[in-house]
């Protein structure tokens, strides 16, 4: 059967003096995915065939920490990218909540927030056709993908078989370096065996 293991990234920096923008994960952040990859040290839960992380820095750097301690290479994989903001990033925090505010997703779907954006029918489609790309490149065997609360979110559009025309009425809340684990059953259907499983956070 296909495993499929997603892992949301550490905190993020998201803003320094007022602009928004991919800044790595800060100082939480990093403890956090330290403390993720000694749980998967310790337990060998995840004995995954490939890895495979966005290449936005938060992700990419949650993936090397890990990988540090479980000696695993990391592929990178642009497909794997949170909703692109296109000219949004490098924005002040003010005009982008402006923005947010007239183009919100929930209520208008198909509105960009900036040049070279993506809407969220856009996101889902991407995020699902690569999720259906690596889980036919890799079927049988066990994947971990190392990424965002968005694509996490898409991942249930996609199994589910949800609207991707619209975000879904539930919303989601994926702790930061949390494990949702997928299975793919005899029967070619799939089932979801947990969900943010961040029990290495606890007490901290």
């Amino acid at each position: 059967m296909t495993q499929l293991y997603l892992i949301r990234h550490g905190e993020a920096c998201i803003i320094k003096d007022g602009i928004v923008n991919d800044y790595g994960l800060t100082e939480l952040g990093v403890v956090q995915a330290r403390k993720l990859r000694d749980r998967l040290v310790r337990s060998g839960e995840i004995r995954a065939d490939v890895w495979i992380a966005s290449s936005f820095l938060r992700a990419k750097q949650t993936a090397e920490i890990i990988a540090e301690g479980l000696k695993v290479s990391v592929v990178l994989d642009d497909d794997l990218q949170e909703m692109r903001a296109g000219q949004a990033l490098g924005m002040n925090k003010e005009t982008l909540d402006e923005l947010l505010a007239l183009h919100n997703p929930k209520q208008y779907p198909f509105s960009v927030i900036a040049p070279g954006a993506e809407n969220w029918p856009q996101f889902v489609l991407r995020v699902g056709s690569a999720l259906n790309r690596i889980c036919h490149q890799y079927e049988e065997k066990t994947i971990a993908i190392v990424c965002h609360g968005g694509v996490i979110d898409c991942s249930f559009q996609f199994f589910f078989g949800l609207n991707a025309f619209e975000m879904p009425k539930v919303g989601l809340q994926t702790d930061h370096t949390s494990i949702t684990h997928w299975s793919k059953q005899e029967d070619k259907t799939w089932s979801l065996i947990k969900y943010n499983d961040a029990r290495h956070l606890e007490g901290h």
